[in-house]
């Protein structure tokens, strides 16, 4: 593994050219060789590829004029996204459609031919999470009405194994989606023993909380953490 100190021209480097792969981590930046990774086949990740394979050719079976609008949509300044070094981009109509359609299915909803004049929701302000290890049950709450008839709450969730810890430190994973829970507070007990078993005192857990519109479109996460109670 190779470490890089970039000057004032080159602030940052990721990906993999050439057989070497540039990434980043808390120490810093480095480079180390590309190796091929296991080609696993998991019960979560099958649907997945089915999932890409299906929506690839429910494409091609859109009203060509309803693809063009995908296309314009994509390339309105608004739907530009943010890579790991925090540069804009943008993706094609087709590949907005493929990641709305997949934000819609984790919602239990079925894909849009269209939709493209859809506006990304505002995110949503969560006020207390509580993972609990014992009978007390572990929910989100939040003040107004955040999931109402059209919005669509996503949860991810990662638990840390210190309550020392600030930063979260593994990916999140789909914790639920739950399609417009309404009132000012939701349940997540039997989806949090579903993910993760028994939390155990001295976990910290990093909640990461989506307003999906029923459309499709989803909302920054907003994040949240908070040390597993008895």
């Amino acid at each position: 593994m190779a470490i890089i100190a970039c000057g004032g021209v080159v602030t940052g480097i990721r990906g993999t050219v050439g057989g070497i792969t540039y990434a980043s981590n808390k120490a810093g930046m480095y480079a180390r060789v590309w190796s091929k990774g296991p080609n696993k086949r998991t019960n979560l990740q099958s649907p997945q590829r089915q999932n890409l394979s299906t929506l690839a050719a429910q494409w091609r079976n859109i009203d060509p004029a309803d693809r063009a609008d995908w296309d314009t949509f994509a390339f309105d300044p608004d739907q530009e996204l943010t890579n790991s070094l925090g540069e804009t981009y943008k993706i094609s109509g087709f590949a907005w459609w493929v990641k709305i359609s997949r934000e819609l299915a984790t919602a239990g909803r079925a894909p849009l031919e269209t939709g493209w004049n859809v506006t990304k929701p505002t995110t949503a302000t969560i006020d207390t999470l509580r993972v609990s290890a014992g009978a007390v049950t572990s929910q989100i709450t939040w003040t107004g009405p955040l999931f109402t008839t059209s919005w669509d709450c996503i949860i991810e969730m990662a638990l840390a194994q210190s309550i020392g810890t600030t930063i979260r430190p593994l990916k999140p994973l789909l914790l639920g989606a739950w399609q417009a829970p309404g009132g000012t507070s939701l349940n997540i007990t039997a989806e949090i023993a579903a993910r993760f078993s028994t939390p155990q005192i001295g976990q910290r857990a990093f909640a990461q909380v989506s307003r999906q519109v029923t459309t499709g479109y989803r909302s920054a996460a907003y994040a949240i953490a908070a040390d597993v109670v008895a």
